[in-house]
Parts: C-alpha cells; sequence; structure tokens
C-alpha cells in the first residue's frame, strides 16, 4: 500500500481557494499571485499516526519570485478507519482549539518561540511554516535525549505552561471570577483513550507478550490481568485536581514533536508541536511523560531532580505577579511540584509503555503496519503483538527501549507490591 499523502497532486485537494488566499495575507505582499507549487509527502513512511502529512512550497509572484514552506497536517485521504478514529475522539479538534487559545496568549514573535505559529487550524486542517526550512530539526528516535536538549526541551516545557497560567489568571481577573478551562472546553479535551478502552487492554497484552517473548526474567502467569488492572486505575490519576495549579498539558511530547534549533552542535530552542492529545492537568503531568518518552533510565537516575528544578525554575521565572500570587494562594511551590511529579510517575511510564510501539517503529514498517485501513481497528483495539514482536526481532533499538520501560513498570508496580 503507498502512502497515502504521495497521491496528493491537486493542491486544492488540500487547502480552498478561500485559504490560500489566507496564508498569502499572512505571508506575502499585497496583491501576490501563486504562480505554481510543489506538494508531497512530509517524510519517507509515516510521520505521524493521527494524520497525513504534507511540505507544500508555494511559488508566489510579488516584485519578483518567492518560496512560501508550509507543513501540513490533514486528516487521512485513504484511511477511513484512522480519520473516523481522528474526528470521533476529537484529536483535530483539540488541536484547533489549542491554536484559538494561542492567538489570545500570543508569544510567537520571540526569538526563541516555545510553539509555532498556525495559519490555518480547523477541524480538518492544520497549516503552519515549514520550521525545517528555518533551520529546525527533529531528534532521531532511535536515540535518548542528552541533557542539552533535555534541559532546551524542559525550558519550552516550562514557559507554555506558565503562558497558560498566566492566560487563566488574565481571564480570572477579567471576569472576576475563577476561569476554570473545563467548564468552557471540557467536552473537547475529554480524554480519547487513556480510560478502560479496547486500545488500552491491547497495550496491557502487548507488554505482556513482549515480555514474554524477550525478558529474562520471570514473571507471574496473570500478568497480562493485573497490567490491565494497573494501567485502568493509573489513568484515573491523569485528571484535573481542584486546589491546586492546572494546566494544557501537552501529552505527547515524543521525539516528532519537538523541534530544535542549534548553534554548531549545541541544541539553543525547542519549539513543540502537535497539540492533538491536550489535556487539563496538573503541569507535572507533561514533564514526567516527556521525561520517560525521551530519556535513558540511566539518565533519569542522574539526572531527574536537575531537570525538574530546573523546569521550576523557568516556569517561575515567566509568570506574571498576578500569577505568582494565585499559586501562592494554591501553596503552590517548588515542592508541591516535585510531590506532583511523583503522583505523575506511573501515567509517565504508562503512556511510555502504551506508545513506544508506535513511535519507535521504523516510519516505513510503521505507515505499512498500523496505516492499512484493512488491519487498523484490529491492531487498535484487539491485538498489536504480532507486527510489534516481529520487528522488535529484527530492531535492537525497538527491542531495547520497549523492554527497557516494560520491565522498569512491571518490576516497580506489579512485581514490587
Amino acid at each position: 500500500m503507498k502512502y497515502s499523502a504521495q497521491k496528493v497532486i491537486k493542491l486544492q485537494d488540500v487547502l480552498s481557494e478561500k485559504q490560500l488566499d489566507h496564508i498569502l495575507s499572512k505571508t506575502a505582499k499585497p496583491g501576490a499571485k501563486i504562480i505554481s507549487y510543489d506538494i508531497k509527502s512530509a517524510t519517507t513512511g509515516i510521520a505521524g499516526f493521527l494524520g497525513d502529512h504534507l511540505r507544500l512550497t508555494l511559488h508566489v509572484q510579488e516584485d519578483l519570485v518567492k518560496k512560501i514552506h508550509l507543513f501540513i497536517k490533514t486528516l487521512p485521504m485513504n484511511n477511513q478507519p484512522k480519520a473516523d478514529f481522528i474526528t470521533e475522539k476529537n484529536f483535530n479538534k483539540r488541536e484547533a482549539l489549542i491554536y484559538k487559545v494561542f492567538e489570545e496568549i500570543d508569544g510567537t514573535d520571540d526569538t526563541n518561540p516555545w510553539r509555532p505559529k498556525a495559519y490555518i487550524y480547523t477541524e480538518n486542517t492544520l497549516v503552519m511554516p515549514d520550521l525545517g526550512a528555518e533551520g529546525y530539526k527533529s531528534y532521531p528516535a532511535t536515540k535518548y535525549l542528552d541533557k542539552n536538549h533535555v534541559m532546551v526541551t524542559a525550558t519550552s516545557v516550562a514557559r507554555f505552561h506558565a503562558a497558560f497560567a498566566n492566560y487563566a489568571t488574565k481571564k480570572t481577573v477579567n471576569e472576576s471570577k475563577p476561569y476554570n478551562f473545563l467548564e468552557e472546553y471540557g467536552h473537547v479535551v475529554a480524554e480519547p483513550v487513556f480510560f478502560d478502552t479496547p486500545w488500552l487492554r491491547a497495550a496491557a497484552k502487548l507488554t505482556s507478550n513482549l515480555l514474554k517473548e524477550f525478558s529474562t526474567k520471570r514473571y507471574p502467569a496473570n500478568l497480562e490481568e493485573r497490567l490491565v488492572d494497573l494501567y485502568i486505575k493509573t489513568c484515573d490519576d491523569f485528571k484535573y485536581y481542584e486546589d491546586t495549579l492546572n494546566v494544557i498539558v501537552h501529552k505527547d511530547l515524543w521525539f516528532n514533536n519537538i523541534l530544535f534549533r542549534y548553534s554548531g552542535d549545541v541544541a539553543t530552542n525547542a519549539i513543540l508541536l502537535d497539540y492533538q492529545c491536550i489535556r487539563f492537568a496538573p503541569p507535572a503531568f507533561d514533564m514526567m511523560m516527556f521525561l520517560y518518552l525521551t530519556t535513558k533510565k540511566s539518565f533519569r537516575e542522574c539526572h531527574e531532580s536537575e531537570v525538574l528544578r530546573h523546569y521550576y525554575s523557568v516556569f517561575s521565572e515567566s509568570l506574571d505577579d498576578d500569577t505568582k500570587r494565585r499559586l501562592a494562594a494554591l501553596n503552590y511551590d517548588l515542592d508541591t511540584f516535585l510531590v506532583w511529579c511523583e503522583k505523575a510517575r506511573l501515567f509517565g511510564m504508562l503512556l511510555t509503555v502504551a506508545i513506544f510501539p508506535y513511535t519507535l517503529m521504523d516510519p516505513i514498517v510503521a505507515q505499512k503496519t498500523f496505516d492499512d485501513p484493512e488491519t487498523y481497528t484490529y491492531l487498535m483495539e484487539v491485538d498489536r503483538s504480532v507486527p510489534v514482536i516481529a520487528h522488535a526481532k529484527e530492531n535492537t533499538v525497538y527491542r531495547i527501549k520497549q523492554l527497557e520501560i516494560s520491565e522498569e513498570i512491571v518490576e516497580k508496580y506489579i512485581l514490587g507490591r
């Protein structure tokens, strides 16, 4: 099966004339006209699991001809079960919502932005600048982030959380009552899969089968049943809590959703992409998910405390005075944040073990495996063990990364209890 994005031939299949005019109004001089374009898949294989991803170059006539480089995410064009899943679970609606909020927050004119601009954000389509053309790069998913990349990303996550905290404070002041994001948008940001769903039960089945296939350690015969119970209970931890700080949580900070800018070999800034999975919860959940998704166990053992303290320092420095007073009234400080990190640890591990089979797979193999409409629903809701274990036998990094987190979660929360 060919990657669906490669079948796009006409620009009009993706963007309307009205949308193109809007993009030109943001990127070109008045009266500029599109004279040609190039459109192609963003990557070889699959770039992400919640849409088709394209790169578009518009050749625009101003005084001279200039190129406008764009990145586009659309609903899947040739996988209807996946398109239905994305729509039913509000993934694109979440991202459209967050860019609406970002417009109110602003902040993209910063020389070190933590988030991208978006020219178009609807329930079907997202269009933003192609950051690759601006020098930003992703980090290979086959590796682990080093300290430099972790610290730079933690800075951007802290600024993201602080920007929303300031936004919520401003809304509270303007409306003369505490602002509750969930009252306005709770129906949009409700959890799509991390509760007692077939997808989560299939994740537990895969963890059990992966350990039995590759681990040299001994596990109980009822491991799968105990994992199902653990996973469901753990999902209950990730939610809105009264009487503490809650922010928009990204919830999907894996390698493809973080782009880095460099000075030589040193990462100097990180932009956070892809807000289709956002939730509303204490910010510690984002940091624990990020650390488990991108770093190795030995790194966390050595540097976790330093990373979390760095995050909180940047977060505090990014708060306005009204928000500092609001957090003081909630008794939210560094010690409180660190306590929340411990509460969030297990969910950070669970999310990692659940999505690693997708995010770590070779992009071409992942496209063939997880983007086939004939098997999509079965692999999502019943069992994905066969293709995952088969690829793990062939790909050492894929196997080792999954095995490390799977062994850690079982040893700490099942065998250790």
